[in-house]
């Protein structure tokens, strides 16, 4: 390959200061999980393939009827105050591979001196 891309996966609940976002890491943290990695721990991966577009194309919209073609209005929304334009994040998917996929940590210890 002409580039190598190497990342490290760093804790984000350590820097974190917004409890809004915890229901957000939750849900990455159970997709981790499912690939046997952690949360609470760093580990390394190798980014192996990068894309910005969605596996599956969207839906073609439905064809507009011909007659609908003309002198098509435009919509207005009358508010009080000004509207700001929502800018949507372009998407961006990354493939990783890990030494550490599915590898088994066992986060539980049992105290041996009882």
């Amino acid at each position: 390959p002409e580039m190598a891309v190497y990342a490290g996966c760093i804790p984000l609940h350590l820097f974190e200061e917004d409890i809004f976002s915890l229901g957000q890491m939750a849900d990455s943290s159970e997709k981790l999980r499912q690939y046997g990695l952690s949360h609470m721990y760093s580990h390394p991966v190798l980014i192996t393939r990068t894309r910005s577009c969605p596996l599956i194309a969207p839906p073609q919209p439905p064809p507009v009827p011909r007659w609908k073609l003309f002198r098509q209005k435009k919509e207005t929304v009358v508010t009080s105050e000004p509207q700001e334009p929502i800018v949507k994040k372009p998407e961006a998917h990354v493939e990783i591979a890990s030494p550490f996929f599915n590898y088994k940590l066992n986060l539980t210890t049992t105290p041996t001196d009882t």
